[in-house]
């Protein structure tokens, strides 16, 4: 196996960061190339360190690293897109720090995954320039395909069967919906309108943009975001920490 070159450069998202000693911070980033990795900014955290603006989370940039034993080392970095639009909203604040965390939480180090990588960054663009909150169902209900867990919305999750309209078990453990018929009393759940189901449905298949412009009131908004908020807890086996601050009630 060739050994790999002592220095590299990749183009990702800055999901999240600690400090490190008096002037350190590790940054993990989720890559186009070099998929998800921890790496170190030295002295970033100095008043005149050119480089501590262009690793803020949730900014894009062209990174440059030096391969370290334990933590490869930020050399250069320049910003691609800051997002500066999404900073001033907290509520596309709050669910770009969320949807960061589930890259961070589905995803395994140092693999390559473009199809996540291209959908964090539409997620980001569709945030930063305004599109409504629904965009985060679309993200996660994409997000779940690409890493295995799809949700199944047709035919029935439990024994293959077709669905009939009508309001429906959306079970995590099973990865779906439920017919009637699969229901025991075991099953968990939580019960969805076929006005969420055809909306959710809708989204498998459209662009982000597209599932943007869909007319959603506050109800079918909630009713979706609590649905998808099952599966991913189960999937998880956990809340995501940044749940705790998206407007989700019970």
């Amino acid at each position: 196996m060739a050994e790999r070159g002592r220095t590299y450069t990749t183009e990702g998202v800055v999901l999240r960061r600690r400090n490190f000693g008096e002037a350190n911070s590790i940054f993990t980033v989720f890559s186009l190339h070099e998929g998800k990795f921890d790496a170190v900014a030295r002295g970033v955290r100095k008043a005149k360190i050119r480089m501590r603006g262009h690793l803020e989370p949730l900014t894009r940039s062209t990174m440059h690293l030096a391969r370290g034993r334990s933590l490869d080392v930020f050399t250069q970095v320049e910003t691609i897109a800051a997002h500066g639009r999404l900073r001033d909203n907290l509520d596309a604040l709050t669910a770009a720090v969320y949807c960061c965390e589930l890259v961070d939480r589905f995803t395994v180090d140092r693999a390559e995954q473009r199809p996540v990588y291209e959908l964090l960054l539409d997620l980001l663009a569709a945030l930063d320039a305004g599109e409504p909150p629904q965009v985060v169902r679309y993200f996660e209900l994409h997000l779940l395909a690409i890493t295995g867990y799809e949700i199944r919305l047709d035919p029935c999750a439990v024994c293959g069967g077709r669905l009939d309209a009508v309001d429906t078990l959306l079970s995590g453990p099973a990865g779906g919906l439920v017919c009637p018929n699969c229901r025991g009393p075991s099953t968990s759940g939580r019960i969805v309108s076929v006005r969420a189901i055809k909306a959710l449905r809708y989204a498998r298949g459209a662009s982000i943009a597209d599932f943007a412009a869909l007319r959603v009131d506050d109800q079918l908004a909630h009713e979706m975001e609590l649905a998808t908020a099952d599966v991913i807890r189960t999937v998880l086996d956990r809340e995501p920490n940044s749940r705790r601050y998206l407007a989700l009630g019970p």
